[in-house]
């Protein structure tokens, strides 16, 4: 699978990734906040959960075949289809 990988510093061995990606596609391990939610219920699910526009948080699963994904933040882990990942927007923590 490519990540939206738009530079590698080799020095300092930071990624670089594009200003915004769906969270299906977002790497592990990597802080990321939301951007943007599709879906109106699921982003008030989702805040109900704690992962709110200014929260940061990491995907730390991904399952094998197009499964569901596992994210967490400070309080809770998530599991999230394939389908409702498809529509958050994330971007790196900075």
């Amino acid at each position: 699978m490519k990540y939206p990988i738009i530079g590698i510093d080799l020095v300092n061995r930071n990624m670089k990734f594009a200003s915004e990606m769906n969270l299906d596609k977002a790497p592990l391990h990597i802080d990321l906040v939301i951007e943007d939610v599709s879906d109106p219920i699921l982003q008030i699910k989702l805040m109900e959960l704690g992962f709110s526009f200014s929260s940061k948080f990491q995907l730390i699963r991904r399952a094998p075949f197009n499964g569901p994904i596992t994210i967490s933040n400070h309080k809770s882990q998530v599991i999230l289809r394939k389908e409702d990942s498809e529509l958050i927007s994330v971007s790196q923590f900075n």
